[in-house]
């Protein structure tokens, strides 16, 4: 008889548990990342208590969720799932979207496929350029008809490329259209949604109202800044802003948030040093290397371009440049040049036969990459000057934070975080919300650049004094010059020295010329050596009605090779970084005037053999 009771009292347990409705309060938006803090109400008996919350992200970290606010009660156990979301009863119209849904993924399948024709006989080709090694027994024109022919199906593959990659993106964005239209009519029709249950025990009966907070993926933010210029005022405007993202599975509705500089995603592990042990190693190069890049993600870049070079700074015609996990991919230019859309993905991969493999994160909407066989590609986005100054004072850098929409800025030792002052909606459909954080008056100065052996144009660049005092971040930034929009750059706050310059266009009425001087140059042996004279002449023109002064910079090749010998080395007035051989003239140019400044050096190697010389 006493089994009834037993039995009644399991079921009573099983019957107990309690769906509870919770909201959104306070979202933490993090680089990468965010912490949401959700609150419920919940009624409870005295005993145990199961309750279960559901309509929650599919994308929550369980090792991160808390609870607080628990007022003496007992908490035994926490789990998390993810299940599907209850299938509705699809309308007509959602019908007739997930047919054209299912048409545009298919055509998009087709083009993938065209894609990867295209790489694989890219890399075919690549593979095959050299006609050296054991290919032996070529007549002359047999290796001129090889030369033709990979030109030739060179650019014909990059063209299609180019043309199917304009396609994909077309259908890219249909199919991101079709897929919001259908999510507006049912959202929740093929979601997954995350379910918290907790089981609490309390000896009375209780009324609680109960804080959760866990960490979730696809969510972050991205800096952005807008500098503004006009060439006379002795300050830069700089506007530093945040753009919210998320992609979370359910939309942050009416919430309080914060965004931080903190990225949880980074190891805080201390490192160990270990002892370092010489031994012999094997010198044969592994094509197979990967070079690496610590910037980040940024997932509001929708184009990407740039230029691919060589180690010395010489473009590179033909590298491939594919975003990660896809067939979304294109070939440099005569120039290095390459352009891709990014529908999706977060990585690029630039590959080129004789070249580390470089991996970059998609963090900016231009990347340009250096290519390396000594494992150290460089990607280049900024540069401050090295030059030592005198420390100037506070006066520097104004900064004034949004009244309206930054309500307090809070730092420690590991990041900032800046307290939004209003509430905000943000949904998750992954599109921007942007926000105004500070506005900046950062003391510049303004000077005339450049460098001919790179790039046969004068450049007007802004040098920002003092501009480490605002704590920036890594981002893109606008440039605007006298109300005209000039470009981006990339602040790379990581990797700069001292005062950063900002490149704030190209003044077409200053022209510089950069001459070999080929009658002069002379090629002759001197025993078993070559010996290379090299003379350059550099012109500037001035056709401004105002005197100017000018920042020119040129190089002496530097030898890699003991058997390489760079002698006579001319530099006129030039000042000479020792351990970079670069050379910089300070030219002033008055109106109208013409001025020319020139440098020589001789080269000696091995005859029979052949350098990089150009």
């Amino acid at each position: 008889m006493r089994l009834f009771p037993i039995l009644f009292f399991t079921a009573t347990l099983i019957h107990a548990q309690q769906i509870v409705d919770s909201n959104i309060d306070d979202v933490t938006v993090y680089l990468r990342g965010a912490k949401v803090t959700r609150t419920a109400t919940a009624s409870l008996k005295s005993g145990s208590n199961e309750i279960v919350l559901t309509g929650l992200s599919p994308e929550i970290d369980d090792s991160s969720i808390q609870v607080s606010n628990l007022e003496g009660l007992g908490l035994s156990g926490l789990s998390y799932q993810v299940k599907a979301a209850q299938e509705k009863v699809k309308t007509n119209s959602f019908n007739l979207l997930q047919v054209s849904i299912d048409s545009t993924t298919n055509a998009i399948t087709v083009v993938d496929a065209k894609l990867a024709g295209l790489n694989e006989e890219s890399l075919i080709l690549q593979s095959n350029r050299s006609l050296g090694g054991s290919t032996t027994g070529l007549s002359l024109a047999q290796v001129k008809s090889f030369g033709d022919y990979y030109n030739q199906r060179t650019e014909e593959i990059s063209i299609a490329r180019s043309k199917l990659n304009t396609t994909r993106s077309q259908l890219a964005d249909k199919l991101q259209k079709l897929k919001s239209d259908q999510t507006k009519l049912d959202p929740e029709s093929n979601g997954r949604q995350g379910e918290i249950t907790l089981k609490l025990y309390g000896a009375t009966a209780k009324k609680v109202n109960l804080k959760i907070t866990y960490n979730v993926e696809n969510a972050g933010w991205v800096p952005l800044y807008d500098i503004r210029a006009d060439g006379k005022s002795a300050y830069v405007n700089l506007d530093f802003k945040g753009q919210i993202y998320q992609q979370t599975g359910t939309d942050w509705k009416n919430v309080n948030v914060k965004l931080s500089t903190s990225d949880p995603n980074v190891d805080n592990t201390k490192p160990v040093l270990e002892p370092k042990r010489l031994r012999f190693i094997n010198y044969s190069y592994s094509s197979n290397a990967t070079t690496r890049s610590n910037k980040k993600y940024n997932p509001t870049v929708k184009n990407v371009r740039g230029k691919i070079t060589d180690p010395e700074g010489e473009p590179i015609l033909g590298a491939t440049v594919m975003v990660r996990g896809t067939n979304n991919a294109t070939t440099t230019d005569f120039d290095g040049n390459y352009s891709l859309e990014i529908p999706r993905g977060s990585e690029l991969v630039i590959n080129f036969s004789g070249y580390d493999r470089t991996t970059v994160p998609i963090y900016a909407s231009v990347i340009d990459a250096q290519l390396s066989t000594s494992l150290e590609a460089v990607v280049v986005a900024g540069y401050r000057t090295r030059t030592r100054r005198e420390t100037n004072d506070a006066s520097s850098v104004v900064t004034e934070t949004a009244p309206e929409v930054v309500q307090s800025i809070e730092d420690n030792i590991a990041a900032r975080t800046y307290q939004l002052s209003q509430k905000y909606t943000i949904a998750s459909t992954g599109e921007t919300v942007d926000i105004n954080i500070s506005s900046n008056k950062v003391a510049a100065t303004y000077e005339y650049y450049t460098a001919p052996v790179i790039n046969e144009n004068v450049f007007l660049t802004a040098i920002l004094k003092d501009y480490e005092k605002l704590n920036l971040i890594p981002g893109e930034a606008n440039v605007y010059f006298d109300d005209s929009y000039s470009g981006k750059i990339y602040f790379d706050t990581d990797t700069v020295e001292e005062d950063l310059v900002v490149s704030l266009g190209v003044d077409p009425q200053i022209t510089v010329k950069r001459e070999d001087q080929k009658d002069t140059r002379s090629k002759s042996f001197l025993g078993s050596n070559t010996i290379l004279e090299k003379r350059y002449v550099i012109t500037l023109k001035n056709n401004r009605n105002t005197d100017i002064k000018v920042k020119l910079e040129d190089r002496i090749p530097i030898s890699a090779n003991s058997d390489i010998k760079v002698d006579d080395v001319e530099t006129g007035n030039a000042a000479v970084q020792s351990d970079e051989q670069i050379l910089t003239w300070m030219v002033d140019i008055a109106s109208g005037a013409q001025v020319k400044r020139e440098f020589s050096y001789q080269v000696k190697y091995p005859k029979g053999r052949r350098i990089n010389e150009k």
